[in-house]
């Protein structure tokens, strides 16, 4: 039985990764691989091939698979191939080697002999195999001892029209001395699990790397070199637990998978998945005070043309997080009662470089808001006998104005003084056509909600003091 758990991250309609964790509490032991073939989820446990069966949206149960067990029984993995539709799939002999095979156009079954004389094939493992987009290139994972950095190494073979080629291994920006498995490709980037990567042979993680790049030198494929770009840890929600292994994805759907053990959250073996684009832009940052400490609970919104994408709520330390869409402008609006909005604009970057995923890091500070006290902004229109407001006055309005629209049901109240002449008279018409400005302006741009009062300093008795300059205005939030 599935029990559907809270998403790991904020789900919204335009947001690239949209992640789900369910706890397994009915496989037979520890998962060793998934896959997924014309958009079906295959899991193999303890010797068997399951087949996810789904009640909606959500997995709810795994069964035993009939439709491969035809083949044979002792299948662990399968994939369609994207150019041929050719399924391959891999299975243990009783001396717990993995050979890899092919089912052909007449149904039947034959192994897959890669290199001249299939001397590379013999006495090998191959496993979890997986291919670029195109079919020309098969990345699979092996323990052959020949040329291997240690443990499991990833390695490439090429399709060069009649049959696979002699593999080669796929170096050591990519392999280390420990594990590193289940590689999938997700367009033409590849991801893998490592324990070697992380500095901590307990800690299994994901990565990816942009697997052909004419950026470095290396080993070519045409006029692309394989394995040479740089490898990048996966951000969370994917890496998060001691393990986390067997990322696969359909890419027809956007619909793909991983396995997880998150002891802090269920326990051991979860599948968790993500719906959505790989390739995107990981935003994310912390809000302060002006005297440097967090602020829990700030609403974070992003918009995108005044639409909401997404939104979350600032963690205990100030944290939030969110992924975007490559090449767009967004904007990110934080508020919180009693402080000051503040919107910021975001512009992520083009898909296509050598990380998967990249990053923006955007940290904030919120003004608090002082209620009951005395603002003043000063020279809001300008030097000279202006009645419009000048940029900068705007500029200095801004905070206000962005409060009192996240705070419809604000009451302000306003006073506006001058002392631009000696001629307190002409002050006070001027600071009344000022007044005018003002409140048409702020009227446009705040809720009709706000309860906002304006008044002419320079009409009481006393005038307009020596101190307030060309302009004053004097506000305070109740």
């Amino acid at each position: 039985m599935l029990a559907s758990v809270a998403c790991v991250c904020a789900a919204a309609q335009q947001s690239p990764i949209s992640v789900n964790v369910q706890r397994l509490t009915s496989l037979p032991g520890e998962i060793s691989s998934l896959s997924v073939v014309d958009g079906e989820l295959y899991c193999h446990s303890s010797g068997v091939l399951l087949k996810a069966c789904r009640k909606g949206e959500q997995i709810a149960s795994f069964h035993p698979d009939t439709l491969f067990a035809r083949h044979d029984e002792g299948v662990e993995y399968v994939v369609r191939h994207p150019a041929s539709g050719e399924l391959y799939f891999t299975r243990r002999n009783a001396k717990g080697q993995s050979y890899l095979y092919m089912v052909g156009e007449n149904g039947k079954c034959r192994q897959v002999v890669m290199g001249e004389g299939g001397w590379f094939s013999k006495g090998m493992t191959v496993e979890h195999p997986t291919f670029t987009s195109d079919g020309k290139i098969m990345v699979f994972s092996s323990d052959t001892p020949q040329k291997s950095r240690g443990g499991y190494d990833l390695w490439y073979a090429r399709y060069d029209g009649k049959g696979w080629r002699n593999p080669h291994n796929l170096g050591t920006r990519i392999n280390t001395k420990a594990d590193e498995t289940c590689p999938t490709m997700y367009r033409d980037y590849l991801l893998f699990s490592s324990n070697g990567h992380s500095g901590d042979l307990k800690t299994t993680k994901v990565y990816s790397s942009r697997l052909l790049s004419s950026q470095v030198e290396g080993d070519t494929v045409g006029m692309l070199q394989i394995g040479r770009s740089r490898v990048q840890e996966m951000p969370a929600p994917i890496n998060e637990g001691s393990r986390n292994y067997a990322f696969v994805s359909d890419p027809r759907s956007g619909i793909g998978y991983w396995v997880s053990s998150r002891e802090k959250i269920l326990g051991n073996d979860q599948i968790c998945s993500f719906s959505g684009l790989l390739d995107a832009v990981l935003f994310w940052g912390i809000v302060s005070d002006p005297d440097g400490h967090v602020v829990q609970g700030v609403n974070v919104t992003v918009q995108e043309d005044g639409k909401t994408v997404c939104s979350t709520v600032t963690d205990s330390d100030g944290f939030y997080r969110f992924y975007l869409q490559c090449g767009r402008t967004y904007q990110a609006i934080y508020q919180l009662e009693n402080y000051f909005v503040s919107l910021e604009t975001i512009a992520t970057q083009e898909a296509g470089g050598e990380a998967l995923v990249s990053e923006t890091r955007k940290d904030v500070i919120l003004d608090r808001l002082p209620k009951g006290e005395r603002i003043y902004l000063d020279n809001l229109f300008g030097p000279n006998s202006d009645v419009e407001l000048s940029a900068y006055g705007k500029e200095k309005l801004a905070p206000v104005v962005r409060f009192l629209r996240g705070n419809p049901s604000a009451q302000i109240q306003m006073s506006l003084t001058c002392d631009l002449t000696a001629d307190r008279d002409f002050n006070r018409l001027l600071t009344e056509s000022r007044i005018k400005t003002l409140h048409e302006y702020l009227g446009k741009l705040i809720p009709s909600t706000v309860r906002m009062s304006i008044f002419n300093g320079c009409a009481s008795a006393s005038g307009c003091s020596n101190a307030t300059g060309a302009s004053r205005l004097m506000l305070m939030i109740e």
